[in-house]
């Protein structure tokens, strides 16, 4: 349900004729940062569509009060789950953003991403140029935290050093005809998009980047790392192998603390985004675009509140699949199909060994089986 919208459809005051760029995220506990991503997000595209994924600081209030202004940002609610699907979460948000407003092309954003770009006229002149059904790829500056006795502002949380790139680690923005496709799969992280199982070209983009503050602050990225810890453990595809690495070694790093506080964010960013030394940095000043903030009375960053609340999240979605209850019955029917499903498309690909003149009786006779036994677990 749509609860908090604004201007939907006509564009920003400041607006360009031409394409109509639009951004989704999906966010949770974000009242540290969230003022300033729409704030400045909005001074490249012309409409945000944010889904809240039951925040429990004042992200919610600082989105609604922004949108009361009379910005370009329409807020969701997303569902209540323990665990966080992020691929299939952001393909729902970007149809239903595309339900609200036809937009030529949309950015996957997450809450502390920050979109740069010289000048929109460049960017929609390379955005103009892609190949249909081709994405866009966006590099991304990970930029530093300040040393924790740098400042006492909580929301000073801007640096101006950034890690060196090593390579191109592209986010992808997709056009319309892309992200409104039924067939359309997203990588969680949002690096990758398929369609019709098939990888979706991806041209690096030159004209716009991303500048990424994922540490900002103690007391933020150890409630994240608390929080992504309980939500990545409790999805059934959970691998301690590849799955979410970043924020169980800071998980491991926290359990390892002696105390409740860490004296240095070093160890913690690294576990983020890898090891970082004097040689591995370089100076890229930071100009925050939009307005000033005016809501920093409602951006206090709660770390325990936060945690409790993604505890609860789980004892709530255990209590709903109680034995016996409909609610189980159903999770364990659909959770059947889906591996039964998945095994026969493991099975079917392994026996066709890599010959591809029955690649297409193959691939539809798995999919007839799914769906039928889907519709025969209801």
């Amino acid at each position: 349900m749509t609860v908090s919208t604004s201007g939907v459809s006509s564009p920003s005051p400041s607006a360009p004729k031409g394409l109509r760029l639009a951004a989704v995220a999906i966010v949770r506990d974000e009242a540290d940062v969230i003022e300033a991503f729409v704030r400045h997000n909005l001074a490249v595209v012309d409409h945000l569509f944010i889904e809240d994924d039951h925040s429990r600081d004042g992200t919610r209030a600082i989105l609604d009060a922004l949108a009361a202004e009379g910005l370009a940002v329409s807020v969701f609610d997303g569902p209540q789950e323990a665990a966080y699907f992020q691929a299939a979460r952001t393909k729902g948000l970007l149809q239903r953003a595309y339900a609200v407003e036809r937009w030529d092309f949309a950015f996957l954003l997450d809450g502390d991403e920050f979109l740069t770009t010289p000048d929109r006229a460049s960017l929609e002149a390379e955005l103009a140029s892609l190949p249909d059904s081709q994405a866009g790829g966006l590099r991304m500056w990970n930029y530093l935290p300040r040393p924790l006795d740098e400042t006492s502002d909580p929301f000073s949380f801007f640096s101006d050093r950034t890690q060196k790139l090593t390579g191109f680690s592209a986010k992808v923005m997709l056009p319309a005809s892309v992200a409104a496709n039924e067939e359309l799969k997203i990588e969680d992280g949002n690096h990758a998009a398929f369609c019709f199982r098939r990888k979706v070209v991806v041209h690096q983009l030159q004209s716009v980047a991303l500048a990424h503050f994922p540490v900002r602050s103690h007391d933020q990225i150890v409630s994240k790392t608390l929080v992504a810890y309980c939500r990545w453990r409790t999805r059934p595809d959970y691998d301690p192998a590849t799955t979410a690495l970043g924020p169980m070694g800071a998980m491991a790093l926290l359990r390892a603390n002696p105390g409740l506080r860490l004296d240095s964010l070093d160890a913690i960013t690294a576990c983020y985004m890898g090891a970082t030394g004097p040689d591995d940095t370089v100076q890229r000043p930071f100009e925050r675009l939009g307005a000033p903030r005016r809501y920093d009375g409602l951006a206090a960053i709660r770390p325990y509140d936060k945690a409790a609340s993604a505890v609860d999240t789980i004892i709530a979605s255990l209590t709903r699949l109680e034995p016996g209850g409909a609610a189980s019955r159903q999770a364990a029917e659909s959770g059947l199909a889906k591996f039964l499903s998945k095994s026969l498309v493991g099975r079917w690909r392994a026996l066709r060994g890599g010959h591809t003149t029955l690649k297409a009786e193959w691939d539809g006779t798995v999919r007839r089986l799914s769906r039928s036994i889907k519709k025969r677990l209801g």
